[in-house]
Order: C-alpha cells, then sequence, then structure tokens
C-alpha cells in the first residue's frame, strides 16, 4: 500500500503521456480503502485535466471524455485481476496478466485502406518498372482526400511519402497526371532525400508524427535508400534485414502509423508463394506485418497479380491493371478467376487443340492418330503455321495439352510405337464415358485410322 504523500509525489511525476496509463490508475487503487481510493482517482483527475497553469494543482488540459474513457477500462483490467493489474503496473515488469488483456477494452485496427492496408510494417514488391511508384503516390493522394484506391474506402489522413527515387521535377509531372486538373488534397507532404536507418530516419519519421498528430501513413519509396552498411556476409544479411525491419515496426506500431516500404522482388520464380520472392532474406518479409507482391507471367502482360497476405488482413489475390489515361491502378477481378479465363482462351486459340479437334471431329468414328510429323503436318496445311519447329519440341507441348483435351473436349490420348515412331491416337469419349470413366463403353486403342498424312507412321 502506497502512503499520501508518496503517493501525491508519484502523481506529481506523471507526464502528459503517463496520465492515463495503467501505472496512473494503480498508484490511486493500491490501498484497501473504498474512500480513498476515490479521493486519489479524482486527484488523478484534476492532474489530467486541469489547465497547465492551474494551482494548488497543474494539469495537463486533456479533454475529461478521454479521462473517463480511460478510467473505464483500467477499472475492468482492474476488476478482472487485481493482484496481477497492481503488480504489473507499479513493479515495471513487461509480464500481464491474461485475465487483465481479457478484460481490456484495446483501440481496433486502423486501416488506411479498408480490407486491405492496417496499421503496421507493409512491403510492396516488384520488378522494376512495374508502376509501383504510381501506386503510393495514388495512395498518399487518396489518403490525404479521403477517396478510393483500388476500389476501396481509405481512411482521411495526413501522409507523409519519401520518394527517395524521384526529384521534385518528376514528383510534380506525376501528380500532375495523376490529379488531372484537381487540386491536391492538404495533408499530403512529401520528401526527395532522408538520412538512412540508424542515421536519422527514424527520428524524421517521429518528428512529423509529432507535428502532425492525424498522420497515418507514411510511404519509403524505395527502402534500398534507407538501407544501412551493415555487414550482409553469411549469417549477418540476415541480422541485418531483422534489424532494420524490426526498427522501422517498432516504429509503425508505436505511432500507430501504417508504414510502407517499397521493395524489389528477386529474378527468381517461385510460383508455388509468390511472397518467397521479396528481395532479401526471411528476416525483412517475416518482421513486417503485411507483405504484397505485384507480378505478371510476362512483363507484356496487361494484367498485373495484386498478392496480398498479413497478420490482419485476410490473403487476397487480385488482378489489377494501369489505367495509361487515368495513371490509376483499377482492380479487374479475382487473380484466380482471371487466370482461368486467361488459360481457357490460351487453350481455345491453340493450334494443337484446334488440329486435333478437327482431325477426331472428321474421322468416321471419332478416332484419329498421327505421329508428331504428321501433326506438324497438318497443322501448318490447315493454319500456315507450326507452333514447333521439331517433333521433339511438338511432343514437349502436347504432352501439357493430354490433361486439358480430355478435361475440355473429352478426348483421350493413348500412344502406342510402330516401326521407331510414337503414334498419337485421340477418341473422343461417348457421354457415358465421360461420366463414368472411358472403360464403361470405349474401346482400347484398337480402330481405324485418321486422315492425316502421316496418319500410323
Amino acid at each position: 500500500m502506497m502512503e499520501e504523500d508518496r503517493f501525491l509525489e508519484e502523481l506529481m511525476k506523471l507526464t502528459r503521456a503517463e496520465v492515463l496509463s495503467s501505472r496512473a490508475f494503480a498508484l490511486c487503487w493500491d490501498c484497501p480503502d473504498q474512500g480513498t481510493r476515490a479521493d486519489r482517482t479524482h486527484a488523478l483527475q484534476l492532474r489530467a485535466t486541469n489547465p497547465m497553469d492551474s494551482s494548488p494543482l497543474p494539469g495537463w488540459g486533456l479533454a475529461l471524455e478521454r479521462f473517463q474513457e480511460a478510467r473505464a477500462n483500467a477499472w475492468e483490467a482492474y476488476k478482472a485481476d487485481k493482484e496481477g493489474f497492481l503488480e504489473q503496473a507499479l513493479s515495471g515488469g513487461l509480464w500481464e496478466s491474461a485475465a487483465v488483456l481479457t478484460a481490456r477494452t484495446l483501440p481496433a485496427i486502423h486501416y488506411v485502406v479498408e480490407g486491405l492496408l492496417p496499421q503496421g510494417l507493409t512491403i510492396l514488391a516488384s520488378p522494376p518498372k512495374y508502376g509501383k511508384s504510381w501506386l503510393m503516390l495514388d495512395l498518399c493522394v487518396q489518403t490525404a482526400r479521403g477517396g478510393q484506391l483500388l476500389g476501396r474506402r481509405c481512411s482521411r489522413s495526413s501522409c507523409l511519402y519519401l520518394a527517395l527515387e524521384d526529384s521534385p521535377r518528376r514528383l510534380q509531372d506525376r501528380l500532375c497526371k495523376l490529379l488531372a486538373g484537381q487540386p491536391c488534397p492538404p495533408g499530403f507532404y512529401y520528401q526527395t532525400s532522408s538520412p538512412g536507418i540508424g542515421e536519422g530516419l527514424l527520428a524524421n519519421i517521429e518528428l512529423f508524427a509529432q507535428r502532425h498528430p492525424d498522420c497515418r501513413l507514411v510511404v519509403i519509396d524505395t527502402l534500398q535508400k534507407v538501407r544501412t552498411n551493415a555487414d550482409r556476409t553469411a549469417g549477418g544479411a540476415y541480422a541485418a534485414d531483422y534489424r532494420d525491419a524490426g526498427a522501422l515496426k517498432e516504429l509503425a506500431d508505436r505511432l500507430g502509423l501504417c508504414l510502407v516500404l517499397v521493395h524489389h522482388l528477386r529474378k527468381m520464380e517461385d510460383t508455388s508463394d509468390p511472397f518467397n520472392r521479396i528481395a532479401g532474406t526471411n528476416g525483412l518479409s517475416g518482421a513486417a506485418d503485411t507483405n504484397i507482391v505485384l507480378a505478371r507471367a510476362s512483363r507484356q502482360d496487361a494484367e498485373t497479380a495484386f498478392h496480398l497476405t498479413g497478420r490482419d488482413v485476410e490473403e487476397q489475390h487480385l488482378a489489377i491493371r494501369f489505367n495509361k489515361e487515368r495513371f490509376r491502378w483499377e482492380v479487374m477481378g479475382d487473380a484466380a478467376d482471371l487466370e482461368t479465363q486467361r488459360l481457357a482462351a490460351a487453350y481455345e486459340e491453340n493450334l494443337w487443340v484446334q488440329t486435333i479437334r478437327r482431325g477426331v471431329d472428321q474421322a468416321p468414328d471419332h478416332r484419329w492418330q498421327a505421329t508428331a510429323v504428321g501433326l506438324m503436318k497438318g497443322c501448318a496445311a490447315l493454319y500456315g503455321r507450326c507452333p514447333a519447329d521439331t517433333p521433339q519440341a511438338a511432343g514437349r507441348q502436347l504432352e501439357a495439352l493430354f490433361p486439358l483435351l480430355l478435361e475440355r473436349d473429352c478426348i483421350q490420348h493413348t500412344s502406342r510405337y510402330s516401326s521407331g515412331s510414337r503414334v498419337h491416337i485421340f477418341r473422343r469419349l461417348s457421354e457415358e464415358e465421360a461420366l463414368f470413366g472411358p472403360s464403361a463403353g470405349g474401346s482400347g486403342e484398337s480402330g481405324g485410322s485418321g486422315e492425316s498424312g502421316e496418319s500410323g507412321t
């Protein structure tokens, strides 16, 4: 139990940041007498809400509603586990009672972009020249405006864009194109130079957040421009990545910001997990709360896959396209659905598929056969060109099509060897065979030959 003189001494030491903390209320409630607890709580209220020049008890000028909300939250935690609440708050220990946690009312996660971009550390990675800087510029404009990005609502706030690969002239040019004659919203601030991590970057961001308390978004474009020169050989690479990302995450969490790091991808492909392509070690992507990857099957593709995963967002895979007239990224739909459509269109346009369909449809018993050379000649005769230059290349391309022919056209493929050549046999299955399997009513590999000039050779 704390004596009255000690309580008053500790009360006057409370800073503006501490006056609504768990420790402040623990100072009031660390006594058995209910009346004393009430008197101390009233004194704390005056310390929090009185003007700074009040006498005899100067305060911090906070709104009464803020004090009442903090008191209610602390009281719920205190009731859940009195001893645990007082022990942790007064000892300065890092542990906390789980009962207190479950009773505590915590602020909801703030989303800069609804359902896409929560507070915390985010990494946005893509190959060079993919348009990620256009996306980040639009993000800042829409955040300052309270507009929309990728069809999602943005929470209006001040923001800071570290455009470290741009000059003021280029940034001005891009802003004018993006704004299309509209005024730039207030609250959007930028820098084209910055100290590095460990050299003043964090202090600069913290100073901006202090001067602009409504700031919820900071973008660093690019991460490499603020990296330290730490030893990145052997075990040093992971440690350096985790240290840099960890320092930025701690800052974002402490200030309640969404801090976006624009980064690059490795050149290696990983179709199983696009997030494995984020440059650097797992220490970088592992420390981030949210990871976003922009990727295309080919740089010339119109659509870009937008892959997102994170601790506070659902994993999403969108297809987006850059509108060159509006200079904005737009959502085309779900990436998986569009990929399915793309593959279906590619299948329909495939010259091998068209050649095989024609041969099967024209065969009297819908059973057609040809060697790779025969297929190449037949394709060239029908369409004036062939997708492969050699029988070996044709064979590799055909192998990938056999499962699709069965799935999409009910055309079964088998083969046999004749005079050292592989003969491909294609047969359209009946409706019964398609439903219950080829053995339900079909013949094996015996039957008539097709009409290709190389049939059976």
